[in-house]
C-alpha cells in the first residue's frame, strides 16, 4: 500500500471505495500516517486563506516579467505562447499541487471530514452482568461501538424487523455511513427526519454530510437549511458549512 499515494489521492479528490477504507484505517491505526495527514491538513488549511485574486496577481507579474524578458529578436507568437504557458505551468508547480487544489472548486471531502464525528451510542448502555433486554439489540449496539460495520448493519436490520423505531433507524442509517454505503444511509437517515422525533435533527445533519461526501452540493444546502429553521441540534455548525457550499 503507497502510503503517499493514499495521501495524494485524498487532497486531489481522487479516491476509489476501496481506497477511502483503506485511508480511514490508516488515520485510525498508523500514528505516522496519521501526523503526516495532519501536518498537509494544516498546511493546506494556511494555504486555502490566501484569496485567489494572490495567484491571479502572481501569474500577471510572471507574465510581465516574461514580456520585459523577451529578446530583441521577435520571437513567432507560436513559440511565446508555448513559453509563455510553459513558465506559467512551472509557476503553479512551484507553488505545489496542494495550494492550487485550495483554488479549483469547493473541497467536498475535506468538508466532510472537518464536520464528521461519530455519533454516540446514547440509547443502549452496555454494561457486564445479566441483560434485561434483548440480546439482539445489545449485540447490535456492541457492533456499533466497535466500528464493526457490516455486523452492526446485519444486527439493526434484523432487529428493525421486529422492533422497527427511530433508534434503530438512526443507529442503522450511522452505520451504513460509516461503512461508505451512502444512498443506504441517506435513505434512513430521511426517514428519520420525515418523522420529526427525538433524532431528528441529527438526522438532518448526518444526511447533509453524507450529501457533501458524495458532492451533491443542492441537497445538502437544503437538509442544512431545514436544520437551522429547527435550531435543536448544531445550529452554529449548520450555518458555517450552509456558507461554504454557498
Amino acid at each position: 500500500m503507497d502510503k503517499e499515494l493514499l495521501l495524494y489521492n485524498y487532497f486531489s479528490n481522487q479516491l476509489t471505495v476501496e481506497q477511502q477504507h483503506q485511508f480511514e484505517e490508516l488515520l485510525k491505526m498508523d500514528i505516522d500516517f496519521k501526523k503526516q495527514f495532519d501536518f498537509e491538513n494544516n498546511l493546506k488549511g494556511v494555504i486555502r486563506e490566501k484569496e485567489n485574486e494572490n495567484l491571479k496577481a502572481k501569474l500577471k507579474g510572471f507574465e510581465k516579467e516574461i514580456e520585459s524578458a523577451t529578446p530583441v529578436r521577435k520571437l513567432p507568437r507560436t513559440y511565446y505562447r508555448k513559453w509563455a504557458m510553459a513558465a506559467s505551468i512551472a509557476l503553479l508547480v512551484g507553488l505545489g499541487w496542494l495550494g492550487y487544489n485550495n483554488f479549483s472548486g469547493t473541497d467536498y471531502q475535506e468538508l466532510y471530514n472537518e464536520n464528521f464525528q461519530e455519533y454516540p451510542n446514547t440509547v443502549y448502555a452496555i454494561t457486564r452482568g445479566t441483560e434485561t433486554n434483548s440480546s439482539l439489540e445489545r449485540e447490535a449496539y456492541v457492533a456499533y461501538e466497535t466500528n464493526d460495520n457490516a455486523k452492526a448493519i446485519q444486527l439493526f436490520t434484523e432487529l428493525k424487523e421486529t422492533y422497527d423505531s427511530e433508534n434503530v433507524n438512526f443507529y442503522l442509517a450511522q452505520s451504513y455511513l460509516e461503512n461508505n454505503q451512502l444512498p443506504e444511509a441517506i435513505s434512513y437517515f430521511a426517514e428519520v427526519a420525515q418523522n420529526d422525533g427525538e433524532f431528528a435533527p441529527q438526522a438532518l445533519w448526518y444526511a447533509a454530510l453524507s450529501y457533501v461526501k458524495i458532492e451533491q452540493k443542492d441537497k445538502a444546502i437544503a437538509s442544512l437549511k431545514l436544520l437551522i429553521a429547527d435550531g435543536r441540534y448544531k445550529k452554529d455548525k449548520a450555518m458555517v458549512l450552509l456558507d461554504e457550499l454557498e
